[in-house]
C-alpha cells in the first residue's frame, strides 16, 4: 500500500466518524425521552456514538504514519509534511477562533442562554491559539466555552503531528513497532493510574488510538501482510463482529466509560480492524458501504462539520428557543434540524471555496 493512491473508502470511513459525532451531539445528547419509550432505546443505542472521535484518531494515525513512512528518506521530508498540515488545518481553525473572538466581544455573549457557549472563560484564548487547550482543560477540569469545547481533539491531533515525524525519522524502521507499542501501553497505564477528564482529552492518555493506526500503517506496508490477511478474510470479519458485539454489550451495561482504561483501546482495536478490512477487501460489502456517495461527501467536509457543529447548534437553540440544545418537543427538533442544515451547508461551501484551495496550495510542495 502507498499513500500515492487515494482510497475513496477511507473518505467513507471519515464520513462514518463525523456521522457518529453528529448523532452524539445532535441526537443522543439532546433527546429528552421517557424511560421505557421507543425513543429511550434509540438514545441508548447511540450511547457510544461519541467514539466517532476514536475512529478519527485511529484513521489519523493510519494515514499520517503512512505518509511519513513513504517519505522518510526524502530531502524535504519535514518541510513538505508540516507545510501540507498547516495548509490543511490552520486556516479554517483560526478562522473559527476569530469568529469566536468577535462573538464574545458582541452582545451575543451577554444573552443568558448563550453564556455557556461564549462566556465560560475557564480556558484562555492563547491556549486555543497554541493547541494546548486540552492540557489546560485537564488541569482546570473544565471543557471551556461550548463553542470551542470539541477542539480538545484537534489539540491531540496537532501534538501528534508535531511529535511523530521526528519519531519516524530518528528511530530505525524495524524498531518502530516497539516504540508504537510502548506509547500504546503507556496510554493504558496512565488511564489506569490517573483517571478523570485528562484521561479523555490529553494526548499521552489517548495515544493508544493513534498508535493502533500507526501500527496498522506499518504492517500493511510489509510484503506478504495483506496476502496473509486475504487468506484469512473470514477470521478477520469474525473478530470484527465479536469485538463489536463486546463493545455494544459493554455499553448496554454501562461499562463503556469515557476515559476508561480499556474503553478506548477496545474501540481502537475495533476501528483498526475496520480500516484493515476496508483497505484489504475493497470489493466487499463494507467497502461498498464506505463508497456510498453520502458518506464520502460527509468525509470530504468532515473537518468543517466538526469545527462548527456544536457552535451552530448552541447558537440556534439559544437565539430561537432561548435554551441550551435539547429536543423535548417538535419545535426543538426543528431547531436542531435547522442547525444541521446550516452546519452542512457551511462545511460544504467552506470546503469548496476555501479549504480545497488551501489544500491545493499545500500540495504544490512535493516530496523530492
Amino acid at each position: 500500500m502507498s499513500t500515492r493512491t487515494r482510497i475513496p473508502e477511507l473518505d467513507g470511513v471519515r464520513g462514518l466518524a463525523i456521522l457518529m459525532v453528529l448523532l452524539w451531539h445532535y441526537v443522543q445528547n439532546q433527546l429528552i425521552v421517557e424511560v421505557g419509550s421507543p425513543l429511550a432505546y434509540v438514545k441508548q443505542a447511540l450511547g457510544f456514538a461519541w467514539s466517532g472521535v476514536d475512529l478519527f484518531f485511529v484513521l489519523s494515525g493510519f494515514l499520517i504514519t503512512g505518509i511519513l513512512l513513504d517519505n522518510q528518506n526524502k530531502s524535504n521530508y519535514f518541510r513538505v509534511f508540516y507545510t501540507r498540515r498547516i495548509c490543511r488545518i490552520f486556516p479554517l481553525y483560526y478562522l473559527v477562533l476569530f469568529i469566536y473572538f468577535i462573538l464574545t466581544r458582541l452582545e451575543f455573549g451577554e444573552i443568558p442562554p448563550l453564556h455557556h457557549m461564549l462566556q465560560q472563560n475557564d480556558v484562555p484564548l492563547w491556549a486555543y491559539a497554541t493547541y494546548t487547550q486540552n492540557i489546560i482543560m485537564g488541569l482546570r477540569n473544565t471543557a471551556g466555552p461550548g463553542f470551542l469545547a470539541i477542539t480538545w481533539s484537534l489539540a491531540i491531533e496537532e501534538q501528534f503531528y508535531l511529535l511523530l515525524p521526528f519519531i519516524v525519522w530518528i528511530i530505525p524502521q524495524r524498531r518502530l513497532p516497539v516504540v508504537f507499542v510502548w506509547f500504546l501501553l503507556m496510554a493504558l497505564y496512565l488511564r489506569f493510574v490517573m483517571p478523570g477528564l485528562s484521561a479523555f482529552i490529553n494526548t499521552p492518555w489517548r495515544a493508544d488510538s493513534l498508535m493502533v493506526g500507526a501500527l496498522l500503517a506499518y504492517y500493511i506496508r510489509i510484503a506478504g501482510f495483506t496476502d496473509y490477511i486475504g487468506r484469512h478474510r473470514a477470521w478477520l470479519l469474525l473478530m470484527l463482529a465479536l469485538v463489536l458485539f463486546g463493545i455494544v454489550t459493554a455499553n448496554q451495561y454501562g461499562r463503556l466509560v469515557l476515559g476508561g482504561t480499556l474503553t478506548h483501546f477496545s474501540l481502537a482495536v475495533l476501528f483498526g480492524m475496520l480500516i484493515l478490512y476496508v483497505v484489504t477487501f475493497r470489493d466487499g460489502v463494507i467497502g461498498q458501504i464506505m463508497r456510498n456517495r453520502i458518506l464520502v461527501w460527509l468525509g470530504s467536509i468532515s473537518y468543517g462539520v466538526y469545527l462548527v457543529h456544536t457552535g451552530i447548534s448552541g447558537l440556534m437553540h439559544g437565539l430561537i428557543r432561548h435554551s441550551r440544545p435539547y429536543m423535548a418537543v417538535w419545535h426543538d427538533v426543528a431547531v436542531t434540524l435547522l442547525a444541521l442544515v446550516i452546519t452542512l451547508l457551511l462545511a460544504h461551501f467552506s470546503y469548496i471555496l476555501f479549504e480545497k484551495r488551501m489544500i491545493s496550495y499545500g500540495h504544490k510542495y512535493r516530496y523530492k
